[in-house]
């Protein structure tokens, strides 16, 4: 009986060791298997700066696929490049000139890419490696490596690639932007870094953000250097149901326009949805005596409430106007646009434009008053048409209100000598004489909009040579009716 008992233990002892085995074995199987997923899925690095001489490089016969399609990323002690890898190991000199660079190392090449000082790491590929690749880097095939950062410095061209930042590195800095209160929009925070208001600068963010935060889609060499965006930056603005975390975004495009996104992250920073405010690229006639204007997104306004309006123009001078409000989910949900200042639009393309916009004519969206002068710069965000014949004036398109006409002595209008006194002289730089009586209109139920606080009596304001005069004892400002040219759209050729 012991012996058998001895016996089935020892079997058991076998079987118990193979499974046992079997077990590590899938474990490193599956562990294997997960790191190389891991890896896989890893983003590619970044393009951070470039420059080429195109005749070494056609002189040296670079593959201009292999270039192209330029993919790199390093982990651990594999470099990945277009679809295949290699086993690296990891070197340091004392300082560059230990790696031999020659005459690569020269200041107009280096400089830009800031060069190290001191002691420099270095990535070492053994010989096997690709033809192409062996073209990029230095003698000894070796590729420098800078705190997240690889370096190729060669006779056609020196480029860095940045590991790519997630959102650990962006909670990390975080604290350190700015912030600022709503409202807002595109008349005032173009130029937010140089108002006096904002105390601290944003935080300038390196290329290295640009997939997090979906600026891009960054992937090969050609498609980066195509959609280049540089000089990130960004700045806080209130929470939204105090678990949204939303910050403007702003950059500069590969055409020298700026482009500034609406961002929402969650709680932990995970970026939930994101929106177009503002880019412009181009003009729509090119020339500036008939009126140029801007192509693209190219007014924005966010109000305390976080109800968003941004306006597209086409390359016929359309206008499209948008409504967006933010969801409790943090995602951005369009409104439907309604307008009482026309009662036809423009046709929609169904391919182009949304179903729930408001798409001004050319003729509606370039109809508006042109500033000539003055400092009421308060009303620099409003939109203002005003349409003598019919009698109505319109607010940012979307808000019609009747106005009459009237005439009146001026000194019984202005009530004050001192303030009369001091208008007379403010229209004779528009050869216009108040002295005696003026042209004024008064506005119907506008008390409850951004230009009430501004017109004489809470509703009336001065229409004369076919400009509106908005005046107060502290300030002036004069709108104009636009020219036949500016309003009629003429196609570039």
């Amino acid at each position: 009986m012991t012996k058998a008992i001895t016996i089935i233990f020892k079997k058991n002892i076998l079987l118990i060791k193979f499974i046992y085995l079997i077990c590590i074995f899938l474990d490193c199987f599956f562990n294997y298997s997960y790191a190389q997923k891991n890896d896989i899925e890893q983003k590619f690095w970044i393009l951070d700066r470039y420059t080429q001489n195109s005749h070494i490089i056609e002189k040296d016969n670079y593959n201009d696929d292999f270039l192209n399609n330029l993919r790199i990323k390093l982990i651990n002690n594999t470099f990945y490049i277009n679809d295949n890898k290699y086993l690296i190991t990891k070197g340091k000199v004392n300082n560059i000139s230990q790696l031999e660079l020659g005459n690569l190392l020269s200041i107009s090449d280096i400089e830009p890419f800031i060069a190290p000082n001191g002691e420099v790491n270095y990535l070492q590929f053994d010989s096997s490696i690709d033809d192409n690749l062996a073209k990029l880097l230095l003698p000894k095939r070796r590729l420098i490596y800078i705190k997240d950062r690889l370096l190729f410095i060669n006779e056609g061209f020196v480029m860095s690639f940045l590991k790519p930042s997630d959102k650990y590195s962006f909670e990390k800095i975080n604290k350190s932007f700015p912030s600022i209160n709503l409202p807002i929009n595109s008349k005032c925070s173009c130029d937010f870094v140089k108002n006096d208001n904002y105390k601290n600068y944003p935080q300038n963010l390196s290329r290295s953000f640009i997939n997090y935060l979906r600026l891009s889609n960054n992937d090969n060499l050609y498609t980066q250097l195509n959609n280049y965006i540089i000089n990130i930056n960004g700045i806080k603005l209130p929470k939204i149901y105090n678990i949204i975390n939303p910050f403007l975004i702003d950059a500069t495009q590969e055409n020298k326009e700026k482009i500034i996104y609406l961002h929402l992250f969650s709680d932990k920073f995970e970026l939930l949805d994101k929106i177009i405010l503002e880019s412009q690229s181009g003009s729509t006639r090119h020339d500036p005596a008939t009126g140029d204007l801007s192509l693209g997104f190219v007014y924005y306004n966010i109000d305390k409430n976080y109800k968003i309006e941004r306006r597209q123009r086409f390359e016929d001078e359309t206008i499209e106007v948008q409504h967006h409000q933010v969801t409790k989910e943090g995602k951005f949900q369009e409104l439907a646009v309604t307008s009482n200042c026309y009662s036809k639009f423009a046709i929609k393309d169904k391919k182009l434009h949304s179903t729930k916009s408001l798409l001004l004519t050319s003729h509606q969206a370039n109809n508006y008053l042109r500033f000539d002068g003055g400092d009421l710069y308060d009303l620099d965000d409003v939109t203002m048409t005003l349409k003598p014949n019919e009698k109505q004036f319109c607010i940012n398109y979307q808000q019609s209100y009747p106005i009459t006409f009237g005439k009146i002595d001026a000194k019984q209008f202005f009530g004050d000598d001192a303030f009369y006194q001091q208008q007379v002289e403010n229209f004779k730089k528009y050869d216009i004489d108040i002295s005696k009586e003026l042209d004024y209109i008064t506005f119907d139920k506008i008390e409850n909009t951004p230009l009430a606080k501004f017109l004489l009596n809470g509703n009336q304001a001065i229409y004369m040579k076919n400009t509106l005069f908005i005046v107060g004892k502290d300030y002036f400002a004069s709108y104009r009716q636009p020219t036949p040219e500016e309003v009629t759209y003429t196609e570039y050729k």
